[in-house]
């Protein structure tokens, strides 16, 4: 039986992951700088070759992807063992598709930016039913409540483009805006749908200035700087609810996919934990650098997010 080590364990994504692993009766083990089963620091070759093993299924949730490096990629092509990952860094998730040939030769699995991004995106593209999509969208409200850290907050900072986008949803969303941020989709997205020329990815704090403020390099220098008393507030006034929409735009039509529902942010864990059940019950065929659109299986995709009580809206 393969090892499940979830890498960033201690984090709140990767603790989210090993939850719903455990409830599908999967024992994984935690990995971490600090704590849990195995003392690793993505970044530290010695660690890491130190403590996985060939045959390992590693779950990559050790954030911010922005500051990573190959080493793990490394690692994996001379021990031998699998990678999901949830990489919302374009220069990271760039980084494993240059190493694509070196990977197949390994015979190990990677899926990289398993998560909302860009997995999700995938899906939502092939089953919207637009004809040669041009433009996707993603529209995030974080339930940054609970889901901000000090990982998921230098995430966002060190990917952020700056620019205000407003979108123009259906009732009951309607006008919503937001700000721009660099989108792992523009990296993974147009190797499978060759007539997309733009991935977008804005994040709406729905926190009162606070994506005015987010603007200002100036200001974002100061919420780095005082960080924990950042995340204080963020926690007492965050949204508890997040939101995941997306629009879809080709030369002659235009549609909306709305997430909605108490426990949205399950879906940036939810594409992994599928995957390596696929894989830990022998039902995923695929290896070498793994396209977003293989990630899942739609239909139980779809299902374990309707288990999760969250709705998808099609219109």
């Amino acid at each position: 039986m393969k090892r499940v080590v979830v890498l960033g364990g201690s984090g709140f994504f990767g603790g989210l992951i090993a939850e719903q692993l455990r409830a599908a009766g999967v024992t994984p083990l935690l990995a971490s700088r600090s704590r849990g089963d195995l003392r690793v620091d993505a970044n530290n070759p010695a660690d890491l070759r130190a403590n996985l093993k060939t045959r390992d299924l590693v779950i990559d949730a050790a954030g911010p992807f922005q500051n990573r490096t190959p080493a793990l990629i490394e690692a994996a092509r001379t021990v031998g063992f699998d990678i999901i990952d949830l990489s919302d860094s374009p220069d990271y998730t760039s980084m494993i598709y240059e190493n694509e040939v070196p990977i197949g030769a390994a015979g190990i699995r990677v899926l990289t930016a398993c998560s909302a991004l860009s997995t999700v995106s995938a899906l939502i593209l092939a089953m919207s039913g637009v004809e040669e999509p041009r433009r996707l969208t993603a529209y995030l409200v974080p339930a940054s409540r609970y889901t901000a850290s000090r990982g998921t907050t230098e995430s966002m900072l060190g990917s952020f483009i700056g620019e205000q986008r407003s979108i123009d949803f259906p009732q009951p969303l309607g006008r919503r805006s937001g700000i721009t941020v660099k989108s792992v989709d523009a990296v993974t997205l147009p190797r499978k749908f060759w007539f997309l020329r733009t991935a977008e990815f804005v994040i709406d704090t729905q926190i009162p200035l606070m994506n005015t403020m987010l603007r200002s390099p100036l200001l974002r220098r100061l919420a780095t700087t005082y960080e924990k008393n950042a995340l204080d507030l963020i926690h007492r006034v965050g949204p508890a609810e997040g939101l995941l929409a997306y629009e879809i735009v080709s030369t002659n039509a235009r549609k909306f996919a709305i997430f909605t529902g108490g426990k949205t942010h399950l879906i940036a864990v939810l594409p992994a934990v599928q995957a390596a059940l696929a894989i830990m019950g022998g039902r995923f065929a695929h290896r070498g650098v793994v396209p977003p659109t293989d990630h899942v299986v739609q239909a139980e995709f779809l299902e374990a997010v309707k288990r999760e009580g969250i709705t998808l809206t099609v219109s």
